[in-house]
């Protein structure tokens, strides 16, 4: 049975997307608000525009994290009103049926300033549901101690006790030093997930790599779950590409 607040979840029609339809189509509208606006990057990155594809980008991060820590595949689905800003799901087995197993996403952006700063404030603007997780996402750059981040934050009392953080690139010790050309590039194009509340552990994505079986069609893009009954309900794979962004 679902709880109260993730009735939005029963609603006909409800599509969870693959975590990598998701990033992949972030920056498809990000090139294409690019080419719209003709400016530069970081004038489209801090466009109003270009807020839903993140809040799907940051949504879509974390899901992949889950996905390499547990072995288990997640989704993603993005409400049509927030909060939440998305929501992650994993399909678990409950006395021999099939159902979603979620958490709410709620997502703040990193820009400038003190990094806890912008999480202290974000948690405190309103009540959220303890399910939900908060996903901040780092676009100042710079290097920051993310460990000692996670200690502080360990010891402070917040609405909402599962955090990460997400950006570009990787730990300073896993940048390889002695590659060059194609391989350095693609280091540099990877993304990080830190979680630094309850625990600290931080898993790295390759795009590349982490997408291929979707990229091949090996992988399903989306679905939707059919009602059976009062037992629950099963997974119904889409052929058609509905819209995300």
């Amino acid at each position: 049975m679902y709880p109260p607040n993730l009735l939005y979840l029963k609603e006909k029609g409800t599509i969870w997307f693959n975590p990598c339809y998701g990033i992949n189509g972030f920056w498809n509208e990000y090139r294409k608000l690019k080419d719209k606006l003709n400016k530069t990057h970081s004038y489209v990155w801090s466009h109003r525009d270009l807020k839903r594809a993140k809040e799907i980008y940051a949504t879509s991060i974390v899901a992949m994290a889950m996905a390499k820590q547990d072995k288990t595949k997640w989704w993603i689905y993005k409400p049509k009103d927030d909060p939440p800003d998305g929501v992650i799901g994993t399909t678990v087995q409950r006395d021999g049926i099939q159902e979603m197993h979620v958490r709410e996403v709620e997502v703040v952006e990193h820009i400038n300033g003190d990094l806890l700063d912008t999480i202290r404030t974000k948690l405190s603007r309103k009540q959220y549901e303890p399910n939900t997780i908060l996903v901040c996402y780092i676009s100042q750059g710079g290097i920051f101690d993310l460990k000692k981040e996670s200690e502080i934050i360990l010891k402070e009392i917040t609405s909402l006790n599962h955090i990460f953080l997400v950006f570009p690139g990787l730990k300073l010790a896993d940048i390889p030093q002695n590659v060059r050309g194609d391989d350095f590039l693609r280091s540099i194009f990877k993304i990080s997930s830190v979680q630094i509340k309850p625990v600290f552990s931080f898993v790295s994505i390759d795009p590349i790599e982490d997408c291929k079986l979707w990229k091949s069609g090996e992988e399903g893009s989306f679905f939707i779950f059919e009602g059976i009954g009062r037992g629950g309900s099963r997974p119904i794979t889409l052929k058609n590409p509905p819209k995300l962004f």
